[in-house]
């Protein structure tokens, strides 16, 4: 009880501005590299290179997962047992087939002999995308550890307390803001890549 009227006090969460500041991290380290690689092309000549078309096609399954993920904060809110737990577990699943996909476009890239080391822009194409690839994995945990409790508790006939639970619901929406940061970043990316291989080095 104290710890709940602690949390009241807050104006806003800590937890809200840990989020914040997370994503703050995120958005300097991908700006960071979009950066090194612009100054890259035009300082020494780098050529662009195209974007796998396998990257093209998960950005939509990627997206899929920032529905899904929507859908399963609605109806949480809407108190929708059965709904919350399957698309919860729906945007488990199209994050999974995400990361299979990505490994699948890696392997065809080194299948073409086209590795982080045949150019600096496979080296930049190699290094953002294995990093988003963790960020995507980092949030499975953290979704989970929201389903497994209640889908647990649907089973056993009482999940309608954690419903009811502000702890849960916080996490749940701060799990969906990172969902959503993470695909939007992707997205960026590869805009950035594709608006990139219209261009010829700019180094003269």
């Amino acid at each position: 009880m104290p710890q709940a009227q602690h949390e009241r006090s807050h104006a806003i969460h800590p937890s809200a501005v840990m989020m914040v500041l997370v994503l703050a991290g995120i958005t300097t380290l991908f700006g960071a590299l979009s950066l090194a690689y612009l100054y890259s092309r035009v300082d020494k000549g780098m050529n662009s290179i195209p974007v796998p078309w396998l990257f093209i096609f998960n950005t939509f399954i990627l997206a899929s997962t920032s529905i899904c993920i929507e859908r399963c904060r609605t109806y949480f809110t809407q108190r929708n047992e059965a709904q919350t737990i399957r698309w919860g577990f729906l945007t488990i699943i199209a994050t999974f087939l995400f990361l299979l996909l990505q490994g699948i476009a890696w392997y065809q890239l080194l299948t073409q002999h086209l590795k982080p080391g045949t150019s600096g822009s496979h080296g930049f194409l190699y290094a953002i995308s294995i990093l988003h690839f963790l960020h995507v994995m980092a949030g499975i945990p953290f979704l989970l550890r929201i389903l497994i409790p209640i889908a647990s508790a649907y089973h056993q006939g009482n999940a309608s307390l954690l419903f009811i639970d502000d702890h849960i619901k916080r996490r749940l929406r701060h799990t969906t803001w990172y969902w959503h940061f993470i695909d939007v970043v992707w997205i960026y990316l590869m805009v950035f890549f594709l608006v990139n291989s219209l261009f010829s080095p700019l180094a003269s």
